[in-house]
């Protein structure tokens, strides 16, 4: 009997520990434009790892869920799996560019072109009708100090307690 009941108390125990563990790795970074900040800048990083960066904002089929409506999900996770899968996502300053310029809008703001939609690229008009409201996109630049041109990424969304990047969604639904 006694070793029953360690057994089961060490199990919750255990799985009470990967579970906090998975909980703190998903909300490193807060649901807000600093923490979304915070996050792209570990892309800034010397030596930092972009693919595996990267890879980490990979959306799973529960964020797809959450961002696109019931009627492009299927077409828009089938659309995102040949380049995630191929390693062709990933995001990267080029040399010298050690800052950030972070422009976020609301599905909303993209739908009625309101906000800071006008800062997103021109695809939005086409995708907003088929995306979820009340969530916040984030555009980003990786540009020199001083700069506003440099290497330009949209899509960065924190849904289901992390952060995933669905880039030019456009493409995909098209």
């Amino acid at each position: 009997m006694k070793k029953i009941v360690f057994a089961s108390v060490l199990s919750i125990f255990i799985c009470t520990l990967f579970m906090t563990s998975a909980l703190q790795a998903q909300s490193t970074f807060p649901n807000t434009t600093e923490g979304a900040k915070q996050l792209l800048e570990q892309f800034l990083k010397p030596g930092a790892d972009y693919k595996t960066l990267t890879n980490s904002l990979r959306p799973t089929q529960a964020d797809f869920d959450a961002f696109f409506k019931e009627t492009a999900v299927q077409k828009a996770y089938q659309g995102y799996q040949p380049p995630w899968n191929a390693g062709a996502i990933v995001v990267k300053n080029n040399p010298g560019q050690t800052a950030v310029i972070l422009t976020a809008a609301t599905t909303d703001e993209l739908k009625t072109a309101t906000g800071n939609a006008s800062a997103f690229p021109g695809g939005y008009a086409q995708v907003a009708p088929h995306l979820k409201s009340g969530v916040t996109v984030y555009r980003f630049k990786f540009v020199k100090p001083g700069e506003t041109l440099g290497m330009a990424y949209d899509g960065l969304v924190y849904l289901n307690n992390h952060w995933v990047i669905f880039p030019k969604s456009w493409r995909v639904l098209k």
